[in-house]
């Protein structure tokens, strides 16, 4: 009947709008799975996620550092309560007991520390702040040549509109890298962040961007960008390498005053350049000379830290700026960890950081080149946390432990202190402070 065909017709049309809305929507659903990069097929990096010895492990179980409560509380006092989410404030000083001892603050945001909250959100598995903390870096600390600016301001920073909260600041607490137009280090370090968070989430918008800074950096011999201005002094009893006499200058460093152009050793990641060799053969060359370079830094058997830069033009390693002789610790650390990654740390350079630690319980921020003693009386805090990842690197449970126990030394363990989890350093016999770079070390060795 005619009433039968309307509501088979009726039907029919109910049939065609149903399945034709399930095509939209698997449609919808494939654009948006397209767009998130669901089908990207992503490279292989060939990031290297080494697990610790069980030596190494044990170790760390009797360690009084919970990585969590460090990152939440140093974000707490470097980032929220500065107002300059997504980056860390490079230090915080606590109000004393009495109310004429102020909160203090650091002016400045330096990018070689939002590179390791980078990394250690990638290492964590937090997924969206390492996004956000990835683009941010690019937008705010990319400078007019490309690479990253060593720091910015926290005033040039802050949101517009923002309640920033100012505390006083204290120059004598900064300890700011060379404010250069640009950073070899933090510009490596970056590309180092974005090759460990593409390895995790990445999709074809990072790739590109990870090409376009290693083309930055990519020339086809080798050589490397030069951004340290080293300040030259008068002659002064060097020593030239291992196993080579003590001379009145060092071969390819100015004696006469003035200044020139050097790279910046630590800035050598060499990590970086094998998983970039990985992906296009066109970059092992800087990989080949990156390690000839820092193989041949060492200033002496004696004293087996590393020169601080080299001169590509006269092939002149670099061991001190300034009018003193003196081996900067941090910056070997840097360079004996970048080794340690590839399997070649001199071992004379890890006997000799057990011994101070050993011998001497700390370790200071600088030492003699030619005595190979103590020339400050200020500990390196921060070079724990550089010391217990170059222990993983090279598996020597005995260097893990020992620095784990000094870096316990440096944890804020009272439950009513607002640094509480983090690691600390005491100024001014009664200061606490809190700098972003003893705590975002210490995290990516735990």
């Amino acid at each position: 009947s005619d009433r039968s065909a309307s509501i088979q017709n009726k039907q029919h049309r109910i049939y065609y709008l149903v399945a034709g809305g399930l095509i939209l929507l698997a449609g919808i659903v494939l654009f948006i799975m397209y767009l998130t990069g669901v089908f990207y097929n992503r490279r292989d990096v060939q990031v290297r996620t080494t697990s610790p010895g069980e030596a190494i492990a044990s170790q760390y179980g009797n360690s009084k550092i919970v990585p969590a409560d460090m990152l939440s509380h140093t974000l707490s006092l470097l980032s929220k309560q500065m107002n300059t989410s997504p980056y860390v404030v490079s230090w915080y000083a606590l109000p004393g007991s009495i109310s004429s001892i102020t909160s203090l603050a650091s002016e400045y945001i330096a990018s070689a520390d939002q590179v390791n909250l980078l990394r250690y959100y990638v290492k964590n598995g937090n997924k969206d702040a390492a996004k956000e903390l990835v683009k941010a870096i690019g937008d705010d600390f990319t400078g007019e040549n490309g690479y990253l600016v060593p720091v910015r301001k926290v005033s040039d920073l802050t949101s517009t509109g923002s309640a920033q909260k100012v505390f006083p600041a204290n120059p004598a607490y900064e300890e700011l890298p060379a404010l250069t137009e640009s950073s070899m280090e933090s510009t490596v370090g970056y590309l180092r962040a974005m090759l460990e968070y593409y390895q995790k989430w990445g999709q074809a918008s990072d790739w590109t961007r990870i090409e376009d800074l290693a083309a930055l950096l990519y020339t086809e011999d080798g050589t490397f960008y030069e951004d340290l201005t080293i300040t030259a002094a008068q002659p002064s009893l060097v020593p030239t390498g291992p196993g080579q006499d003590i001379v009145s200058t060092v071969e390819g460093q100015v004696s006469t005053g003035g200044s020139f152009s050097t790279l910046t050793l630590a800035a050598l990641d060499l990590e970086v350049f094998r998983m970039l060799s990985s992906t296009d053969s066109k970059y092992q060359p800087l990989y080949d000379n990156a390690l000839t370079i820092l193989l041949g830094a060492v200033i002496s058997d004696d004293l087996p830290l590393f020169a601080i830069g080299y001169t590509q033009g006269s092939a002149g390693y670099v061991y001190y700026n300034g009018d003193t002789a003196q081996a900067d610790l941090v910056s070997s650390l840097k360079v004996t960890l970048h080794l340690a990654e590839e399997g070649v740390a001199p071992q004379k350079t890890i006997l000799w950081i057990k011994e101070q630690l050993y011998n001497e319980g700390l370790l200071y921020q600088s030492y003699d080149l030619i005595s190979g003693q103590p020339v400050t009386e200020v500990e390196s805090v921060e070079s724990y946390g550089i010391i217990i990842q170059i222990a993983r690197a090279v598996d020597d449970a005995d260097l893990y432990s020992k620095t784990l126990t000094r870096m316990d030394w440096h944890l804020a363990t009272n439950s009513k202190s607002a640094a509480r989890s983090t690691i600390f350093r005491q100024l001014d016999n009664s200061r606490v402070v809190v700098y972003a770079k003893d705590n975002l070390e210490a995290l990516l060795g735990v």
